[in-house]
């Protein structure tokens, strides 16, 4: 199953389009024994994301999957890389992780420590604490350092049908030629793209265009706003996982029937596509 789970929900308000709030652990036991059942096999989660981890932790479901973290954002003078990988393990009650990420890739870019951190977290794997380790990037600027510069495994990087700078700048097909695994994630766009274009929040206004591009697209093909959400990630070979999350069950059940229907979409996306910086990365909303 190319889907993975993504965990912010489960330890944070998280989503612009989220009405339900922090998901109760109740449900977090629902939603990883739906998600075991249809064989995905991944979770992704961080210290960032709140509670996640020890209500991961918490559930005793863990041992079902690989999970993935990531070390949080270092203050100027930290290299303290092995804590943040030990507080993960026992948050969330396991031996090792399938891959730790950093997820402020800055952190290994601009600092004078970079070299530093990054040798930390291959120590960590040499140790057998973790199997992969990778980077979060936002920027194809990013990637290109990183690639350049440092050993990486796996990369998570943002992808959906209005943010295809990944797709543009042919980093997909870079870093599958080189054996890179590849996650996508905020394939959604944070939830905006299954939200009704009049319905959106007003810093949306001036981009309303794109979402009913997005929209219509949809009716013409007669799928569902999720299946062509999804469709885009599954287009591309070289995508090992792409990270969906949810607030119940029922929207996981919901995403997994929609990406049946997302295996069968071939049409060419790329029309859907924005290069505005003010739309494609969160981080800039107002």
């Amino acid at each position: 199953m190319k889907l993975a789970l993504g965990t912010a929900q489960f330890g944070l308000d998280y989503g612009i389009s989220n009405t339900q709030g922090k998901v109760c652990p109740n449900e977090v036991n629902k939603i990883l024994t739906l998600a075991n059942q249809e064989n995905i096999d991944t979770l992704d989660t961080a210290p960032a994301y709140g509670d996640s981890e020890r209500i991961l932790g918490e559930t005793h479901l863990t041992k079902q999957f690989n999970i993935i973290s990531k070390i949080p954002a270092l203050k100027s003078n930290d290299t303290g890389i092995e804590q943040y990988i030990d507080t993960s393990l026992l948050q969330l009650k396991t031996n090792k992780l399938d891959a730790v990420l950093f997820h402020h890739v800055d952190d290994i870019i601009s600092s004078p420590l970079a070299k530093n951190r990054l040798a930390a977290l291959i120590k960590q794997k040499e140790q057998d604490k973790i199997a992969k380790i990778g980077i979060s990037v936002y920027k194809p600027e990013q990637l290109e350092f990183c690639i350049k510069h440092y050993p990486i495994d796996i990369v998570q990087l943002p992808l959906n049908c209005i943010d295809q700078r990944f797709i543009n700048t042919n980093w997909l097909n870079k870093l599958a030629d080189k054996k890179i695994e590849i996650h996508c994630r905020s394939i959604f766009l944070q939830g905006l793209l299954l939200m009704e274009p009049g319905s959106l929040p007003s810093y949306f206004s001036p981009f309303k265009h794109y979402f009913q591009r997005f929209s219509d697209t949809a009716k013409q093909l007669k799928v569902s706003k999720l299946s062509l959400a999804l469709a885009i990630g599954n287009q591309h070979n070289g995508i090992e996982k792409i990270v969906v999350g949810c607030c119940n069950v029922k929207q996981l059940s919901e995403i997994i029937s929609a990406y049946t229907v997302a295996k069968e979409i071939n049409e060419d996306l790329s029309s859907l596509a924005c290069e505005n910086e003010g739309l494609i990365i969160p981080s800039n909303w107002h």
